[in-house]
């Protein structure tokens, strides 16, 4: 929260400016509007096809796999070593899914 000022008649007000918050996935998952298994199919399709299209989960939100990697410096360096194994390149794009923020689709 933020607070602004407000202009009225002859006055100055201070008034609290809420910020409409982005929810992650991970938020979508504790609400029930994602699935373990959608988080699980968007990292097999990135997995599969680093070039795939976003993922679309069933209630909405679109998900960038690729941009979520790139917005998680762990991630993005595990997987740019070829040394990293394929169980740790799992775990670190669905870490970066599950911590990436959707679009509304």
């Amino acid at each position: 929260m933020r607070l602004g000022l407000v202009d009225s008649p002859g006055r100055v007000q201070l008034a609290a400016v809420v910020a409409k918050e982005i929810p992650s996935v991970d938020d979508l998952r504790r609400k029930s509007e994602v699935t373990d298994d959608e988080i699980e199919a968007a990292t097999a399709a990135y997995l599969a096809d680093e070039n795939a299209k976003p993922f679309a989960f069933k209630s909405g939100p679109t998900i960038d796999v690729a941009k979520a990697i790139e917005m998680h410096p762990q991630a993005k360096m595990l997987l740019a070593d070829e040394a990293t194994t394929t169980g740790l390149r799992r775990t670190m794009v669905m870490t970066a899914v599950i911590m990436g923020f959707p679009v509304q689709g």
